[in-house]
């Protein structure tokens, strides 16, 4: 599994109430970070999709250059930026300079959550 790409017309809302976990990459074409986490993600979704038992997740990428209204009704004001949501509820957010392993630590730990069925007493 990789990150898709956003759809022509798909709405955040959507990606995000169609899968019990979402996950949005916010990016920009000149931003070596983002292509870097990218990569690193796309190991993760792969790592991750080799082990059963998991939740479905909904992973998509987001230009910023190409969807510009989109990141501003998002209020994404930066590249790289990372959110990761359960249940629809916003879990996790990085942006900038962050570490990537504690925010898929974080995301992991709200999957865990989800089954257990505790991620809303929890959040």
């Amino acid at each position: 599994m990789h990150l898709r790409e956003l759809a022509p017309g798909e709405q955040l809302e959507d990606i995000i109430s169609s899968s019990p976990l979402a996950l949005l990459q916010f990016g920009t074409q000149s931003c070596a970070p983002c292509g870097a986490l990218h990569q690193k993600i796309d190991s993760w979704l792969d790592e991750r999709e080799k082990t059963p038992g998991h939740l479905p997740l909904a992973a998509v990428y987001i230009s910023l250059d190409e969807h510009p209204a989109l990141a501003a009704q998002a209020d994404v004001l930066s590249a790289p930026t990372l959110r990761f949501y359960a249940e629809g509820q916003l879990w996790a957010e990085a942006k900038g300079y962050f570490s990537l392993e504690a925010f898929l630590a974080r995301a992991e730990r709200a999957e865990q959550l989800l089954q257990e069925g505790t991620a809303s007493q929890t959040r």
